[in-house]
């Protein structure tokens, strides 16, 4: 089996639009973002957002992080699709939660004869492991509904069990979002064409050359859960060659929010919750970085030609450390670069709970 994963991104022009109408939410909420990473190297170096640059990157701090999240339903009204990560362990409590949501949602379908198997990391996991890895974050599930009725009786039954939210692709269906205590599962709509099989995900095709059902009840312990057809072929293209080999931990202890993500009309835009620890700041983007804070703060409104946006008052701070060279002109991304921000993620994790008395995140 193969797997091969398409990025879909928009023409440049939407980028401005989309920055100023995320803000323009945010700001009435008097939410602190500061713009940062290529977006504003862009408008430090160019006076614009880079022209291949449709990952739009604002930092918001701890005593934002509530009133950020609290925007998700504004911005779903908006036509956002979002997605909350966190980073970190859940405790023993949480995953046993996870694993009997798992179960539950698993009875629900099968009620309702509805086609479906679990996907990502969670599926690896259970497969591989027997268990939930504790430092699992959101559920992922493929969904192939006969029919839109069929399709609307089980959105009506998640309705009985969280908060649901859909995106959509055009007028079709991408994907439903159900909230249950502190876990986020997304259903994503199974797609056949001629591209292969698979299932898109914000800006991103998931496509693989095999049909993926029918599925395969996977038993474990007195419960069932589904697997997609050839499972171990699926693990094997989604995950690489090595999927049964139990990776080492990257977190011993705490769990954080990382970030927002809101994907709308081909532009990411991304909220990334940055931790100030003395005279450094810390963040994930996915991996552990840190900053001297005078890279981000203070921060002024200045005009842009995306409208007025915070800046911190020195980006060069922020420029210099993060990206060699950034005063070099390029015409075109010219790749990823050594980043030398880089830090253990445990360590960054551990002295942000360190001095995290007020803003405790599990």
């Amino acid at each position: 089996m193969q797997y091969t994963l398409n990025k879909i991104y928009s023409d440049y022009a939407n980028v401005h639009q989309v920055c100023r109408e995320v803000l323009d939410v945010s700001n009435q909420s008097d939410i602190q973002a500061v713009l940062i990473g290529g977006s504003l190297l862009g408008m430090v170096r160019d006076g614009d957002f880079l022209p291949w640059d449709k990952d739009l990157d604002f930092a918001v701090f701890e005593a934002d992080i509530d009133r950020t999240l609290q925007l998700e339903e504004q911005y779903r009204a908006l036509g956002y699709e979002c997605r909350v990560h966190h980073l970190g362990v859940r405790n023993e409590s949480e995953l046993q939660e996870g694993l009997a949501l798992i179960f539950r949602l698993t009875r629900l379908m099968a009620n309702i004869k509805l086609d479906h198997c679990i996907i990502g990391g969670a599926l690896l996991n259970l497969y591989r492991d027997g268990t939930l890895f504790d430092e699992t974050d959101t559920l992922g599930v493929l969904i192939a509904p006969h029919n839109d009725q069929q399709r609307q009786e089980f959105i009506d039954a998640l309705g009985g069990l969280g908060e649901v939210a859909l995106s959509h692709n055009t007028d079709e269906l991408k994907s439903v979002l159900l909230v249950v205590g502190a876990w986020r599962i997304n259903f994503f709509c199974y797609i056949e064409g001629t591209q292969g099989f698979g299932w898109r995900d914000l800006n991103c095709e998931h496509w693989f050359d095999q049909a993926l059902f029918p599925a395969q009840c996977i038993m474990l312990d007195d419960s069932a859960f589904y697997a997609p057809a050839n499972t171990e072929d699926f693990l094997q293209a989604r995950f690489g060659q090595y999927w049964q080999a139990k990776p080492q931990a990257k977190f011993t202890r705490g769990r954080v929010v990382g970030s927002m993500q809101l994907y709308k009309d081909g532009v990411m835009f991304d909220f990334i919750v940055h931790y100030v620890r003395g005279a450094k700041t810390y963040w994930y983007e996915p991996a552990a970085n840190v900053i001297s804070t005078i890279g981000f703060l203070p921060c002024s409104l200045k005009d842009t030609s995306a409208g007025k946006m915070l800046f911190p008052d020195h980006p060069e701070v922020f420029l210099e450390e993060h990206y060699p060279n950034w005063q070099v002109p390029v015409k075109t991304w010219n790749g990823a670069v050594d980043n030398p921000t880089i830090i253990p993620t445990d360590l960054a994790m551990q002295i942000i709970l360190a001095e995290d008395n007020d803003f405790k995140r599990g």
